[in-house]
């Protein structure tokens, strides 16, 4: 995840924000650091929200990773969003989230999409790591607590 965070993606959630608030305000930070054009956003924003129709992206422990595959950059881009109070996105494990990673990946990349999302599924089962991440309140402190712990 390290690798496909954008540094000026990092975003502060209100917790009153719904989910398709929450997957606008971080489609529009890829797109206020020239990621993704204004017009992108748009898609970006249905494309995640088909995928929540097929079940929700809060995936359990204060985490979310709402994704959709799009023709709209050569790269994955991974944009980051933390909510101090938590927030509702409808999560499996029923908790508030705090922590939503929003990726959009072309779909030539479909198997790196998989392999990212199979090494972040380890990663949250990593002792401390959602306690952690929950606590980072800086692109820094997020980038390295991922660096840390893919390391590991």
């Amino acid at each position: 995840m390290s690798q496909v965070l954008v540094r000026e993606a990092f975003t502060i959630l209100p917790a009153d924000a719904d989910k398709r608030t929450v997957i606008r305000l971080l489609a529009e930070a890829l797109a206020r650091c020239g990621r993704l054009t204004s017009a992108q956003v748009e898609t970006v924003v249905e494309e995640a929200m088909k995928r929540e129709v097929i079940g929700s992206t809060g995936i359990g422990h204060g985490i979310a990773v709402p994704h959709c595959r799009a023709p709209l950059s050569d790269r994955i881009l991974c944009s980051y969003g933390h909510c101090p109070e938590g927030l509702d996105f409808d999560s499996l494990d029923g908790e508030p989230v705090h922590s939503v990673f929003l990726l959009v990946t072309p779909p030539a990349l479909k198997d790196q999409h998989l392999q990212l999302m199979k090494h972040f599924a380890g990663l949250i089962r990593k002792e401390h790591f959602c306690g952690f991440l929950h606590q980072a309140a800086s692109f820094q402190a997020l980038r390295d607590l991922l660096v840390e712990f893919e390391a590991r």
